[in-house]
């Protein structure tokens, strides 16, 4: 506790005397704290997977996602393997990177839905009501 300080009233009367600070201080904060929360990584199921193969292997690249609770359960995921769509890309070279950046988000998602669904229907299996 701080020197002179007794209670609760007096902690307080400390606090008011601590300087303000200016509304464009107030403002810099508010917005500073709005892009931090909007940059903050999107909450998921999907815990840091693991790589049990070698990239020499035959299946070099999965990813095994193993159940939080240690029951021995995985899901594996090979990017490296699945089926693709052909990539066709626009005639105008100054859309291509919008193209891909639409084709991996779209992948990306799908990857997401495959492993959290695969989670999810694990936990409801083998772990109801966790």
């Amino acid at each position: 506790m701080l020197a002179g300080m007794d209670d609760a009233s007096d902690l307080d009367e400390w606090f008011a005397r601590l300087p303000k600070p200016s509304p464009s201080e107030g403002l810099a904060e508010l917005l500073a704290a709005r892009e931090a929360a909007a940059a903050a990584p999107e909450l998921s199921t999907i815990p840091m997977p693991e790589f049990p193969y070698p990239l020499s292997h035959p299946l070099g690249g999965t990813m095994r996602f193993s159940c939080a609770l240690g029951c021995g359960w995985y899901h594996d995921e090979n990017p490296i393997r699945e089926e693709r769509e052909p990539l066709v890309l626009p005639a105008d070279p100054e859309k291509w990177r919008q193209a891909l950046a639409v084709r991996a988000e779209v992948r990306g998602a799908a990857f997401r839905a495959r492993v959290e669904g695969a989670i999810a229907d694990h936990f409801a299996q083998a772990h109801p009501g966790r």
